[in-house]
Order: C-alpha cells, then structure tokens, then sequence
C-alpha cells in the first residue's frame, strides 16, 4: 500500500481558549451567579492547560461543512495528478456526517466526480481513519480496487458541543471544548514492491459508555433501559476513558512484537491531548522527539487527527518518503489500534 497523498481543508475560525470561554460566560451568565461563573472559567482554565489545548479552528458564519470536505478531496487528486475517473472506491471515514442513511460517501462520490468508484462509509469514532486504511490495504493487496481515497469531514461542534453548562456537568463536557474541525483526504495505491503495512486493532466493548453522541432513540439499545443521556450531545468521562485506554494501547504495542522489533522515524498518535501524547511516550520509554504533535494548532479532529497530522508533517519537513511512521490511536468503544508503515 503507498500513499500517494494527504490534504486537508480547515475552517477559517480560529478559536482561543479565552474566546470559547467567553462564550460559555455570554451562554450562561443568565442562569449562573458571578460566583459561580467565576468558578466555571476558573476550572475550564485548569482543563486546557492540563490538555495542552490552545487553538482549535471552526466553521465561520456562511461556511459549510461539505465544501471543505470537496476542497480536501480535489487538491489531494491535484496533488497526486489523479483523474477522478480512475478512483475506483472511496471510504468516508469518521463521525460527522448530515444524515443516518445513505451513506454520506455516495455524496462525495457524486460532487468530486468519481464516476468509476463504488464507495461506503466506515463509523468507528476517532479510529475511523486507520480502520479505513487496514479495509483499503485488504483491497489493494487482493487487486480488487487500484485506486482508493479516504474522506473524512469531521465538522461536529455546533453539532454536538452545547456551551450550555455549569460546575456539576463540566468534566462530562469539557472535553467537547477541546474539540476541532477538519477535512482530509488520503489517496492510496498498491505498493510495486512488497507491501510492509501492517494494522492491529483491539476492542474492548464493555467501555462503550465512556464517550457518547446519542440518538433520540438510545434508550432502546441500552440494556439497562437508558443512561439519560441527552441526544445529540458529545458525552465523555475523560478521566477513566483516558486511564484505560492510555494502559490498553501501551499494552497492545509491547505484545505486538513485529513493531516493538522496528525503528521508526516518525510516531503519530491520536491529538486528544498534549498531556496524553506526553504519558503515552514516556511508557512507552520513546524519544519524545520523534512525536508530532497536533493538538495545540488543531485540537482534538476526531478521526481527521491522524491524516491531519501526517499532512502536515510533510508539508513542515517533518515527514518525508521513505521514513517509518508509527500509528497510535485510542478510540471510544473503547477500540486500540497501532500501525505501521514506508510512507
């Protein structure tokens, strides 16, 4: 499998901690005491700066969602000097989406013209990107597509973030303020020489009610009759989804021992956090230094961190062809996932 290019698309909203923090203070000042709104922006600065998050970009008024997605897909085509015609599958990877069904890569298939391709969506929270890459490696070794691309246009704060909050639902919806959008496009081809790709997942479904977005209708899949959860809202408990999924992805990675034997020149882990990136490389006894990190420029991009970040590795000097990049990604589910392989 080679990857023949990545490009992004980003919102022109560039957002502070300071200007989403007086947002929250203008949404809520109606129903808070200054005491209690002065507490608020108190504990929210103490999140961020434990989170390292500093900037995130969104939608400005009049930009939608879909034209970021085209924009990815048609400079990464450019880029890569590929007709459109001669995609032969797309994969839209990741949470955002306008709708349930169809599968909203019919959408793109039609507006980036890729008349040639059959495509489907894959829905696996932020691991929908590198769940999409191990389909498309199985494609491509099999000769059953020549040419795949992988979209993901994760537009989901106006959405699902709702600044409408106070001291007592705050660790369950601070992680939502980390939140940042972006587009991405992958293109991807078989290998001419062999292909030394290789992807690793685990689940452990059991953590399924760490981190959320419900429908209206989750109580009828809930076994214990519902959670109360309030549809279409980002839902999280950072601090045990973290614990356990920090502990799984570093036990998954030592007993994978075809990638604890490699070096590699370059490690790319899922943006949820500064801090995260940070514990996971020191357990994992790396080089913090062969980290990108992404999560201070863009926040947390949900299944777009990943490509996002290799994109703009390379476009920075940091990525370059030929190197071994290794993949590291924690998703809710709770799914692990580690990669590896020659960009």
């Amino acid at each position: 499998m080679k990857i023949l290019n990545i490009s992004y698309a980003l919102p022109s909203k560039k957002v502070t901690n300071e200007g989403l923090i007086e947002e929250i203070v203008q949404k809520n000042k109606k129903h808070l005491s200054a005491r209690e709104l002065e507490s608020l922006q108190t504990k929210i600065k103490k999140f961020f700066k434990l989170s390292g998050t500093a900037i995130r970009y969104h939608r400005n008024k009049g930009e939608k969602s879909f034209d970021f997605a085209v924009k990815a897909g048609q400079e990464a085509m450019r880029k890569a000097k590929v007709n459109p015609k001669d995609v032969d599958l797309l994969i839209y990877a990741g949470v955002g989406r306008g709708w349930v069904e169809p599968a909203t890569a019919n959408l793109f298939q039609s507006e980036l013209g890729l008349t040639s391709a059959t495509c489907f969506d894959v829905l696996d929270a932020c691991a929908s990107w590198v769940r999409s890459m191990a389909i498309a490696k199985s494609f491509l070794s099999q000769k059953v597509y020549k040419l795949v691309m992988i979209l993901n246009c994760e537009f989901n704060f106006k959405e699902y973030v709702h600044l409408e909050m106070d001291n007592k639902n705050l660790e369950t919806s601070f992680s939502g303020l980390t939140i940042g959008e972006a587009a991405t496009a992958t293109l991807l081809t078989a290998n001419e020489s062999k292909d030394d790709s290789f992807f690793s997942f685990k689940t452990w479904g059991e953590k399924h009610d760490l981190c959320k977005i419900t429908l209206p209708n989750a109580s009828d899949f809930c076994p214990n009759g519902g959670d109360g959860l309030k549809p279409m809202s980002f839902f999280t408990l950072p601090g045990e989804l973290l614990a356990f999924t920090i502990k799984h992805l570093v036990q998954h990675f030592s007993e994978t021992p075809r990638l604890v034997s490699k070096v590699h020149d370059l490690v790319v882990g899922h943006a949820v956090s500064v801090a995260t990136t940070i514990k996971v490389a020191k357990l994992l006894k790396m080089d913090p230094s062969l980290f990108f990190e992404t999560h201070a420029r863009f926040g947390n991009t949900v299944s777009a961190s990943l490509p996002l970040a290799l994109a703009v590795a390379e476009k920075e000097g940091k990525l370059e062809r030929d190197m071994r990049v290794l993949l590291l990604m924690g998703s809710a589910g709770v799914s692990t996932s580690v990669a590896s392989f020659t960009y």
